[in-house]
């Protein structure tokens, strides 16, 4: 089992690694980056293929979605280094040694902070977010339909008229990754979501958090080798948000975040080279797309980045722009206009109806002024908000600080402090504003989610404290030169092995405040960690594993033939979970104008299905021949209480062995399959 898992890593990072790094090379990148920004190249491959295939009636294998790209890319690879060979790469180089540093420290850290924690390869965290992920990555699967703008849990044709929603769009090149991988291991649906997810934490992330630091540092070795423990130890991104929502499609483009604004910052370090310059940017533009089919949110989370870089180039550059034949607009002149334009353009896209329902999306506040400003500064941006326990990290603040002070003492690194300083003011106000006008302009691009928000700041925080930490290194080193190792040519690496050795400990384990319940105390970022990411996987509700057993029997039963499900009892998650084609896929919806006449019949007369031909119309419209009833004992007790209605659901309820219309064929547990006889 747990071979096959990590089998399942190893074919992520191939459907995203290799046919990314040939378009990456076709648009004329150097192979360093190349390599490092395959991932968000890849993912355009994906989407482009899924999108393509959905809309020409093909069936998406993976032969197609990937398989195919790939040659063509090679073959247009071997065509361009023939007749139009690479331009030497401008922008600063990234030592291959480095390469592997990363991909090492990336790979032991997924193990602590995942693979190591999960109960087995197939525990999912049962939270409101997972019934759409699950279900649909196996419609997806179902149907062989990958179009990356419409994720619906009901894809095939014959599930054509159980929707109980709308179709729409939804950013879903997520599940398209998903449900690629898991056709071509054939493991389950939630084995493949947790090696996806490794993958894109411990591989992808890294390797991007290395093409930004070894771009933002040149010729910075050391500051860009203690980025793996600057990247890696913070509990928040890439590990604590993976026990959230859970807003996977959010952690891919996150994870994705750094080699997106990288490259578009290497296009102007290319030394005058219209083509590599033009190379960049088109790789750019496409591994954003790419992206932006992941979540929506990475433009903005680019634009947090790349302003105050673009104001940093503009200030320092010696460009002028004349205005008749006397006046000129000087480089100060230009960066204040852009950051002008900028703060507009941010505002005014708040009012396009597309964004309109995630601006406005609502999150209360959780901290008090005081609160909210030690939770930022203590890197504890979620302390106070239940259920997301968060520790203070005390020593990556401190190093925070000493890093953020040296960066803004250097006028040409002065920049990279502002992207940290917008994130962390914006976390803030996720904590504790209630304007939510205020709250809708300034991080309504993200739900004003704060953990979202939060992992924003977290991936902005890394240069810091790289920088800090490589201050610390060489204090170190300075006290050393004044002993008679002074001449000691191995110092500098020694001392950055050293404190790193020193610095992982202390930022996992120095004890800091954190919330227990509804209680503070004291405890270390790692063991509040953990207590989550276990609460988060070892739970088995709303459906338990006999749940899961019984639809499995079900399944090998009843084929592919409809099951109605009454959804609070865990069966909401039976789709996606064990392919038992359940009728209802969905928490919500149910009484709203979206929910066809069908469903609104079945589940509140289906008990009077032998005396009601509104209900037999309704069943035989459908297609259901079997009723799936279950214990729902646990419902209580899990997140999905505060929308269950009984009365909504009393055309399943009422159901018994006694109802007519029903033939008990199944029962184990206390838990039933029902024929209904009533239509035959």
């Amino acid at each position: 089992m747990w071979l096959s898992f990590y089998l399942t890593v190893f074919v992520t990072l191939l459907f995203l690694d290799v046919p990314g790094y040939l378009l990456g090379r076709t648009l004329g990148l150097p192979r360093m980056t190349a390599l490092l920004a395959a991932a968000p190249l890849g993912m355009a491959v994906i989407c482009v293929m899924g999108q393509v295939l959905s809309m020409a009636k093909v069936p998406a294998t993976p032969a197609m979605m990937v398989g195919l790209p790939s040659a063509l890319l090679l073959v247009a690879t071997l065509l361009r280094n023939r007749f139009f060979p690479g331009a030497r790469d401008g922008a600063p180089a990234v030592h291959p040694a480095l390469v592997a540093l990363f991909l090492v420290a990336g790979l032991a850290a997924g193990y602590v902070f995942l693979a190591g924690i999960l109960p087995s390869p197939n525990a999912f965290h049962q939270d409101y977010d997972s019934v759409h992920h699950i279900n649909s990555i196996r419609a997806m699967m179902d149907s062989l339909s990958m179009s990356p703008l419409d994720g619906s849990s009901y894809s095939t044709e014959s599930d054509a008229l159980v929707a109980v929603q709308p179709t729409g769009y939804y950013p879903s090149g997520w599940h398209v990754l998903c449900a690629t991988v898991a056709l071509t291991t054939n493991v389950s649906v939630t084995s493949t979501i947790n090696a996806v997810n490794l993958a894109l934490m411990a591989v992808v992330y890294p390797l991007s958090m290395l093409l930004l630091l070894s771009t933002i540092f040149p010729g910075r070795t050391r500051v860009v080798a203690l980025g793996t423990a600057a990247s890696l130890t913070l509990t928040i991104f890439p590990w604590g948000i993976c026990n959230w929502g859970p807003v996977y499609p959010n952690i891919a483009a996150f994870a994705m975040l750094p080699a997106l604004c990288t490259l578009f910052m290497r296009a102007f370090m290319q030394g005058g080279s219209r083509r590599a310059a033009a190379s960049h940017l088109a790789a750019w533009f496409l591994a954003t797309c790419g992206a932006v089919l992941l979540h929506p949110n990475v433009v903005f989370s680019i634009a947090v980045f790349l302003a105050p870089w673009i104001v940093a180039q503009l200030g320092s550059s010696s460009l002028r722009i004349r205005l008749g034949s006397r006046a000129t607009i000087g480089p100060r002149a230009l960066a204040t206009l852009f950051a002008v334009f900028f703060v507009i353009v941010w505002v005014g896209a708040t009012k396009i109806p597309a964004f309109a329902d995630l601006v406005s999306y609502h999150w209360d506040s959780f901290a008090e002024g005081d609160g909210a400003i030690a939770n930022v500064l203590h890197l504890s941006y979620m302390r106070g908000m239940w259920p997301a326990p968060d520790a203070e990290q005390l020593f990556p603040a401190a190093i925070l600080l000493v890093g953020g002070v040296l960066l803004i003492s250097r006028r040409d690194t002065r920049w990279i402090v502002v992207p940290y300083a917008i994130a962390a003011y914006m976390m803030y106000v996720a904590c504790c504003s209630t304007d939510d006008a205020f709250r809708s302009v300034l991080i309504g691009y993200w739900y004003s989610d704060p953990y979202r928000i939060g992992s924003l700041a977290t991936i902005f925080s890394v240069p810091l404290i790289s920088y800090g930490l490589d201050a610390t290194a060489e204090g170190a080193c300075r006290l050393v030169r004044l002993t008679t190792a002074r001449n000691w040519r191995a110092l500098p690496a020694v001392a950055a092995l050293v404190v790193a050795a020193v610095y992982v400990p202390l930022a996992l384990f120095y004890p800091g405040q954190a919330r227990n319940g509804f209680s503070y105390e004291k405890s270390s970022p790692w063991a509040t960690y953990v207590s989550y990411a276990y609460r988060a996987y070892s739970h088995d509700a709303p459906l338990t594993y006999q749940e899961t057993d019984f639809m499995e029997s079900v399944h090998r039963l009843v084929g592919d033939e409809l099951v109605i499900n009454q959804p609070f009892d865990g069966s909401v998650l039976g789709y996606g979970v064990t392919g038992l084609r359940c009728y209802y896929r969905y928490y919500s919806g149910y009484g709203s104008s979206s929910e066809t006449w069908q469903s609104r019949v079945i589940r509140q007369r289906l008990y009077n299905i032998a005396d009601d031909p509104q209900v037999q119309q309704a069943v035989e419209s459908v297609g259901a021949r079997y009723v799936l009833v279950m214990s729902t004992d646990e419902r209580n007790n899990t997140f999905v209480k505060g929308t269950y209605d009984a009365a909504k659901w009393r055309g399943i309820n009422y159901i018994t062995d006694d109802t007519p219309g029903f033939e008990l064929v199944l029962e184990e547990n206390g838990y039933k399959l029902y024929r209904i006889t009533a239509t035959e």
